[in-house]
């Protein structure tokens, strides 16, 4: 007498959110693979169905979307914008920026102002041209910036503005990202800013130069490179045109702090 196969296990019923979340982020998925192109017009239910049956085995239908989670096509297409706006993602840029400074930040020589200020200048060079490469390769990035782009061209609406308010959120939370890194190095090398600049001058002032660096290279990964006797005893070293800028940026912004007591 022959047993019967088991059965498969229902999968379980999603949430609403659970749901929404999805659909959202098939949605994010789809522009940074294929880019904006006019706007998120290229959205559709069908599109995004037809991935996730794909994807996940999940067949939805329009009955459990439309009159649910929105109220038509457009508003979906605005909630995968805020969500590309409200969630720049400086993981990338930061962890491989960091990753080219660990050795130098290691060793660092901070016996005299002169070397602290060297070491400055070298975090200039590495740094900045580690941080433009992981921005034009990074596909997140270029789409956020085609989401700026979108919702400061075009005319003001009510859902227009959520995506810019998400924009302006998301790079308020970078800034004190970076506030954070930058008052650690300072204080590692015994640096002060300028009376009267102040810390988050230069971390906007940064940003603002990052990005447009990073647009002017085209998503061009290869970087120009500029040969300067800038080792410690007068070698020379590769630079980056964006590094040879940080650097000047910070010798404006930075000096010896005459009360820091070594490390």
């Amino acid at each position: 007498m022959g047993t019967d196969e088991p059965r498969p296990r229902p999968r379980p019923r999603r949430s609403q959110d659970e749901l929404r979340s999805l659909l959202i982020d098939a949605g994010r998925v789809i522009l940074e693979q294929e880019g904006l192109g006019f706007g998120a017009g290229e959205l559709s239910f069908k599109r995004i169905y037809a991935d996730l049956e794909l994807s996940t085995g999940s067949r939805i239908t329009n009955a459990s979307v439309i009159g649910r989670l929105w109220d038509n096509l457009e508003d979906y297409r605005f909630d995968v914008l805020i969500k590309i706006a409200s969630t720049v993602d400086s993981s990338s840029e930061l962890d491989r920026t960091l990753e080219a400074l660990s050795p130098m930040l290691a060793s660092v020589d901070r016996s005299t102002p002169e070397r602290r200020m060297w070491a400055l200048s070298e975090m200039a060079r590495l740094g900045g041209g580690e941080s433009i490469r992981a921005l034009v390769e990074t596909r997140e990035w270029a789409l956020w910036i085609g989401v700026w782009v979108l919702a400061f061209t075009s005319g003001p609406t009510g859902r227009q503005d959520e995506v810019r308010h998400a924009l302006l959120d998301g790079l308020e939370q970078r800034t004190i990202l970076w506030d954070e890194i930058y008052a650690e190095v300072s204080t590692l090398l015994g640096l002060r800013v300028r009376a009267p600049l102040t810390l988050r001058q230069f971390n906007v002032a940064v940003g603002a130069m990052t990005e447009g660096s990073a647009l002017r290279q085209g998503g061009d990964p290869s970087l120009e490179i500029i040969m300067r006797p800038t080792g410690p005893n007068g070698e020379s070293q590769e630079w980056t045109l964006f590094g040879v800028c940080l650097e000047a940026l910070t010798l404006r912004f930075f000096e010896i702090d005459p009360q820091w007591t070594g490390p």
